[in-house]
């Protein structure tokens, strides 16, 4: 799949020591609670994140009030760069999913940052490209793809955030995936019943395993998956 190599990245400051330190001398440091909205669809692009720790969801709503959820964003990543960079109105909204660390820079900062930093700059063009690249990838699964098809995909590319190889696995990597049936229905254009059928059909085949105390997905084979 080629939106993976954007997907492997586990943290936007790999190899950039220097760049970071001179972001977060730049940023605010802050503490977020769970459910709290950090930006909306349609204010002002103002201020690009570094998530340190928890996980953003990013999502807008249709013209007819319902959600869909377009990324996740985990610990490591930098978000509200298209709008930030471009001066433009927020085309989503963030929210988070459990308790976060981040910093927050502004824009007219960052831009400095990046006409003094070149290494910064391109990392942004990489990031940028990668993400048009998973958009693209995604729009193309929705036209010639069934859910099946689909839900597998996701729950493939969410595993890659934590196994920088999902070729070497074994019992032990198995790693959780805390989202709700309607967040994942949401993120392949889908519905929650269908969604759940086919999470049973993937625990028939030992692909996955359904905690429901803990309210997750447990990913037992994702090479499977694809």
């Amino acid at each position: 799949m080629d939106a993976l190599w954007y997907l492997h990245e586990q943290d936007f400051f790999s190899g950039l020591n220097a760049e970071k330190k001179a972001f977060i001398s730049h940023s605010k440091k802050r503490s977020i609670k769970r459910n709290v909205y950090l930006f909306s669809q349609g204010e002002a692009g103002d201020s690009v994140f570094y998530l340190e720790s928890g996980e953003v969801r990013i999502s807008r709503l249709t013209p007819h009030g319902k959600e869909s959820i377009v990324f996740i964003r985990h610990a490591g990543e930098l978000f509200g760069l298209a709008e930030a960079i471009g001066g433009v109105a927020r085309t989503c909204s963030a929210q988070a999913i459990s308790a976060c660390r981040l910093y927050e820079i502004q824009r007219m900062e960052l831009e400095e940052l990046l006409s003094r930093h070149w290494a910064l700059s391109r990392r942004v063009m990489e990031v940028l490209g990668g993400r048009v690249r998973y958009l693209g990838e995604q729009l193309g699964n929705l036209m010639s793809c069934d859910v099946t098809t689909r839900l597998s995909r996701l729950l493939f590319y969410l595993s890659c955030y934590k196994q920088m190889d999902p070729e070497v696995w074994n019992a032990s990597d198995a790693i959780p995936v805390k989202l709700t049936q309607e967040q994942m229905a949401s993120m392949i254009g889908s519905c929650q019943q269908t969604v759940s059928a086919v999470l049973k059909q993937f625990e028939m085949e030992g692909l996955i395993r359904v905690s429901r105390n803990r309210r997750e997905i447990i990913i037992l084979k994702p090479v499977s998956l694809v």
